[in-house]
């Protein structure tokens, strides 16, 4: 049998690469072409119906014969419905902005020649990228040197290598005697993201283990109450694996008082003098953009900031800038850096505790040379993807510090205008009016109601579970109506949401308007479309919005 392999060379990269380009170009513009009858410009997901994988799975069959690339790029194309569209001002889902076409387009070219990031050899000197956007966090965040960082798997990736730093402080030899033989605990709050339980359980320390102390009313970790159970901890043997504080939280954007909390640690570690300094990580993979406010006059006032905006951002700037004092902290692209998905990074303040975790020594970066950087000798990962320093860099070089605060100023503004329309609405009740970050909190109020959430605060919790439901119904009606084809935006509900040092449920509405070119017009046109459906839904003599039909399950939130 002939074997012409020759019909399968326009399928591979070739040594002409403004052709290659020219290919690439030519089967994007067909991916185009084939999901252009699914976008909606007037809708947060791209149209499609409401299916049953099993539909999908059961018209799909092992492909025996090979077949050209339009009759592919065909049968794909249909797994692009309901894609989110998250440059519209219609997308108030999660804190997901579009990424920039430059880094899509650098991604898509790196991708030709297949670079493997586990060292240098495979990866051509284009490894250098994650040196590079390293070397640019160093300097943001002020650290020297001996500094460094490496791209992960995701923000769970950046909390997970945390902890696994911090083990290895605290226990001598964990690599090789692992913690059967050791109690070890991470600290974290009840603000912080449901992963910090979570990398527990793969740690092997176990979810129990993730011990989550309250905040205080403005959502805060409580320091008192932090060094108390830090004491007794230390004071039963306790080995302290990872302390992780919050660096901007997804909901209401806190950040914790990083250099107290180093204090606290540092005087016990003197206190009880200590052979391991337990390890603070900032979980910061969206805050962190913050600093970029480090390099803005405020007295100047280029982008015109109003007076409250401006102390807002000074306040999150001042917060964030104290990044410094920790041991390590997550950065998020694909967050607020504005890069595709993966694009996470972990820094550390002394690059030997990433070089530990593979029994290394690290490298001198003055006399680091080609041939000698090998990441995969102390990562989690052997295989490692371009995609998060090649985004990163471009996106750096592409907006420079001056261009990441007029994008992140832009976002936030939108979301201080949804809360301001939201506030003149009676039936509405913004309740996270002084946040500094991007997203709106919120409940609607039944009709002639005379109160507010904070007076349901001081009911039972029967009243209160009242109100959760009443919103819980309203954002099922939303979805049916989007469904229906009624209306275009997208927002979400968390049933678990509860305010700051309550311990009860009470839910909440939520936006999260994360576009850095969505216009405050179309915005404003949404959210008052969004007060003439509650004004219609209090008119329904019934609500038959079943969860069994549309399941609006919590997202998973930082």
């Amino acid at each position: 049998m002939k074997n012409n392999i020759n019909k399968f060379l326009s399928y591979f990269p070739s040594d002409n690469k403004v052709e290659n380009v020219e290919t690439l170009s030519k089967y994007l513009s067909s991916f185009a072409n084939q999901t252009k009858k699914y976008v909606d410009d007037n809708k947060a997901l791209l149209s499609g119906q409401i299916n049953k994988y099993k539909k999908l799975l059961d018209a799909e069959n092992l492909p025996i014969e090979s077949a050209c690339p339009e009759e592919v790029i065909n049968q794909l194309a249909i797994y692009f419905q309901r894609a989110v569209q998250w440059e519209k001002a219609q997308t108030m889902i999660n804190i997901t902005p579009p990424a920039n076409i430059l880094s899509i387009a650098g991604n898509a070219y790196t991708s030709m020649f297949n670079p493997n990031f586990a060292q240098d050899e495979p990866a051509g000197y284009l490894l250098t990228t994650e040196l590079i956007v390293v070397k640019f966090l160093i300097k943001l965040v002020g650290w020297n040197k001996d500094a460094g960082g490496v791209f992960t798997f995701g923000g769970k990736g950046t909390n997970l290598y945390a902890g696994k730093i911090g083990l290895n402080k605290a226990i001598p030899n964990v690599r090789n005697v692992g913690v059967c033989n050791y109690d070890s605990i991470i600290i974290t709050n009840d603000k912080a993201h449901p992963c910090h339980s979570e990398i527990c359980d793969w740690l092997g320390i176990g979810r129990e283990s993730c011990l989550k102390l309250p905040t205080k009313s403005n959502g805060q970790i409580e320091l008192i109450n932090f060094e108390k159970v830090l004491r007794k901890n230390i004071n039963e043997g306790i080995k302290i694996a990872c302390i992780i504080i919050n660096g901007g939280t997804t909901n209401e954007l806190i950040i914790d008082p990083i250099k107290k909390v180093v204090d606290i640690r540092d005087k016990l570690v003197k206190e009880f003098n200590l052979e391991y300094i337990p390890h603070i990580h900032v979980d910061s993979v969206i805050g962190w953009v913050y600093l970029v406010y480090k390099y803005y006059d405020f007295k100047l006032n280029r982008l015109e900031m109003e007076e409250i905006d401006k102390v807002k951002i000074s306040s999150m700037m001042n917060k964030i800038s104290e990044l410094k004092w920790a041991d390590s902290f997550g950065v998020d692209f694909h967050k607020t850096g504005f890069c595709p998905y993966v694009s996470s990074c972990i820094m550390v303040n002394n690059n030997s505790d990433l070089y530990t975790l593979g029994g290394k020594k690290s490298h001198n970066i003055d006399k680091l040379e080609f041939g000698e950087y090998s990441p995969f000798e102390w990562t989690l990962e052997l295989t490692r993807g371009s995609n998060g320093p090649i985004s990163a860099y471009i996106a750096f070089k592409l907006f420079g510090i001056s261009g990441f605060q007029e994008l992140v100023y832009h976002m936030f503004s939108n979301g201080q205008l949804i809360r301001k329309i939201l506030n003149d609405e009676n039936d509405f009740d913004v309740i996270n009016d002084e946040t500094e970050g991007f997203a709106t909190l919120f409940v609607i109020l039944p009709v002639n109601s005379k109160l507010r959430y904070n007076d349901y605060l001081g009911l039972n919790e029967k009243r209160i579970n009242e109100l959760l439901y009443y919103n819980q119904k309203f954002y099922l009606f939303l979805l049916k109506k989007y469904e229906e084809n009624e209306i275009g935006f997208r927002i979400t509900f968390s049933k678990s949401y509860k305010p700051h040092s309550s311990p009860i449920k009470t839910g909440c509405l939520k936006t999260y308007q994360s576009s850095p070119i969505a216009n405050s017009n179309d915005i404003g046109k949404v959210v008052k479309k969004l007060i003439l459906l509650k004004k219609q839904y209090d008119k329904m003599s019934s609500w038959e919005f079943s969860e069994k039909v549309i399941k609006p399950s919590d997202f998973v939130y930082r």
